[in-house]
This record gives C-alpha cells, sequence and structure tokens, in this order.
C-alpha cells in the first residue's frame, strides 16, 4: 500500500504542473532578439476615422441571403464545421458589373474539393435588377470556445464577402428574411437557439501595396448560429473514466483486501479518461472545467490512499475504537469532497 503514496503524488504533480502551464501566457522576446515593427500611427488613426468616399454609384448594391439546408462535421480540434446553404443576390446596377460571381466565404476553407460555389439560376427583373440563385457547400474556420466544454454554448459564423479585397460594390442583407434555416435541420447533441445575420467590414492593417493606402476595409455580411450543446448527451460517454475512478475509490474503502489493485485501478483509469479527452479537443480546453475535474479526482484518490495509511497504520497503534469511528466516516467524507467539487466547478448559466 506504501508504494501508491508516492505514485499518486507524481501524478497529482504532473496534473498540477500543467494546469499551470497551460495557464501561462507565452514567453514574449526580448528586444535583442525581434526589433518592434515601425507603425505610422498618424496615417492609421487618419485611415481609421476619416471613411473615405465610395468609388462606385450609391445605387450599385449587392443585397445578399442565405438559407441553410445542412450543418455537419462540428471539427472541435481542427477548429471547423461543414455547411451548406443556399445563397441568393440581388444586384441593382450595371449588368456588366455584377458582383455576385467574385463572391466568396471570407473564413472558408480555401480547397477546390471543399468549397464549391455553384450558381443554380440567374434572372433579370422587370426594374433591370439581377437576381442569382448559387448552391454553396464549404467548410468554415470556427474558433471554438470549449473552457465549459460540455456546458459550452458556441456561435457559428459565416462570413460573405468579395474575393477581390479592393472590390468597392456595396453589400448589405436582403430586406426581408435575410437569413433562415431549414426547420427540419437536425445537428445531432446540438439545441439550435437562434439566428442572426448583419452587415459588418473586415479590416486589413495593410495596403497589399496598392497604393499609398494604410488600412484596406472589406465589406462583408455575417450570418450567425447559436448552438447550445447537450450536456447531458456528451457527459457520460465522454467521463466515463472518472466515474469509474469514483467507484473503484469507493470499492476501495469497502473491500480491504483488494485495495492495492482498485486503487491502481483507479489511477489507471483517470489517467486514460484525460488522454482520451486530450485527443479529441484543443489544449484550451484543458484550462476550463476538464482540468478542474480531473484535479477534483486525482486529489480524491490521493484522500483515500493517504487517509487509509494513516488510519490502519498509525493511528491503529494508538486507539483501535478511534480508528473504526474514522474508517466509518472515510468513505461519506471522500463521496461528499468530490461531488461537492464537481458541483463547485459546474459553470452556471
Amino acid at each position: 500500500m506504501r508504494w501508491l503514496i508516492p505514485l499518486v503524488t507524481t501524478v497529482l504533480a504532473i496534473v498540477f504542473f500543467s494546469q499551470s502551464m497551460l495557464r501561462q501566457p507565452p514567453p514574449r522576446p526580448s528586444s535583442s532578439e525581434v526589433s518592434p515593427a515601425q507603425i505610422n500611427w498618424e496615417r492609421l488613426s487618419e485611415a481609421l476615422i476619416d471613411v473615405p468616399e465610395p468609388r462606385s454609384d450609391p445605387k450599385e448594391l449587392l443585397q445578399v441571403g442565405g438559407y441553410v439546408t445542412n450543418l455537419s462535421d462540428l471539427d472541435l480540434l481542427e477548429n471547423r464545421y461543414s455547411i451548406e446553404l443556399l445563397l441568393w443576390t440581388l444586384w441593382s446596377g450595371e449588368p456588366e458589373l455584377n458582383p455576385s460571381d467574385t463572391l466568396s466565404i471570407v473564413n472558408g476553407i480555401y480547397d477546390g474539393d471543399i468549397q464549391r460555389f455553384e450558381r443554380v439560376r440567374q434572372e433579370v427583373r422587370a426594374n433591370g435588377d439581377i437576381w442569382t440563385l448559387y448552391r454553396v457547400r464549404t467548410q468554415a474556420v470556427q474558433r471554438w470556445r470549449v473552457e465549459r466544454y460540455p456546458f459550452d454554448s458556441q456561435s457559428l459564423r459565416l462570413e460573405i464577402g468579395f474575393s477581390d479585397p479592393f472590390q468597392d460594390a456595396r453589400i448589405d442583407l436582403f430586406p426581408s428574411n435575410s437569413f433562415s434555416l431549414n426547420p427540419g435541420l437536425i445537428l445531432p447533441g446540438w439545441l439550435i437557439q437562434d439566428v442572426q445575420a448583419y452587415p459588418s467590414k473586415v479590416a486589413l492593417m495593410s495596403g497589399l501595396g496598392y497604393g499609398e493606402m494604410p488600412i484596406i476595409r472589406q465589406q462583408t455580411v455575417i450570418f450567425e448560429m447559436f448552438i447550445d450543446r447537450i450536456s447531458l448527451l456528451w457527459f457520460t460517454p465522454d467521463f466515463l473514466g472518472y466515474i469509474l475512478a469514483v467507484g473503484l475509490c469507493c470499492m476501495s474503502l469497502l473491500i480491504s483486501r483488494s485495495r492495492d489493485d482498485l486503487i491502481l485501478a483507479a489511477v489507471v483509469s483517470a489517467g486514460g479518461n484525460y488522454v482520451f479527452i486530450a485527443g479529441k479537443l484543443p489544449v484550451t480546453a484543458m484550462s476550463g472545467f476538464i482540468g478542474n475535474l480531473q484535479i477534483i479526482i486525482f486529489v480524491g484518490i490521493l484522500y483515500v490512499v493517504a487517509a487509509d495509511e494513516l488510519i490502519d497504520h498509525h493511528l491503529s497503534r494508538y486507539s483501535q475504537r478511534i480508528s473504526s469511528l474514522l474508517r466509518l466516516g472515510l468513505l461519506p467524507s471522500y463521496l461528499a469532497f468530490t461531488l461537492f467539487g464537481v458541483y463547485l466547478i459546474i459553470p452556471s448559466g
């Protein structure tokens, strides 16, 4: 039994060290290694404050709308998701200047096998406006916020703009029902809460070698979808190893003859669960609920080992009665400590 104390202590020290390393910011290079970039703050402030006049005709406006037909492949480790949608545009300018075919997904992954912008239909209306319908299939880059996993909520963003950052045509949302989702769309393990769309701009902090422009503003339209994870569907399969470790610790306090084997199995189970989670989530998830849960589990194992050692091999030498009373309270105290610790780290809201 005594060899388990240094083993569990070593594992716990490694976990604490990894948690502290995750929370530390990366070291900054010294001034001798990297020279600071020279920024013309005067020109930059003028570009940020004084909005340049549009070079295109104000009547030339491209209105955009979208209808999502499918969402899939939410990849937390690779920071991406797949989406299929019908995208329509309405151009009110000269037909030869219609920029609809130059639209692209700004935060999309540019791979011919992944991103497809297929024009399905185009019509000229009685007032001269040009209506165009596209079918879009793409993967989009998404920076997940998984510190609260599996109690997290996500905002899926799809940013649509022109492939040419110097395109001066105005882009805005379709006046009515500009963005919606297929009512029959089901995202397993998630609840789709709400959607919104709004015009935006992407600031490129460079002139890209074009004239004297210190900054480029690229007009975009953002489609945003809010989803909540169904926590109970993810908690049991993803944290089964932790649950098993708690059960093994409880059994070790009840079955004295197999105590060493059960505690060792609890350590292996908890460690294996941590490796499993680390292989499917970004490293930022380990600094939130998951990292705190790992610490609680290993502290609980260390508590069981240390308390059992003290009661059986030290206090029993002085008073068998006190030793028996403490042993009766060991299991309830371990469960109370573990459950209360888990309750404290569950994110609220």
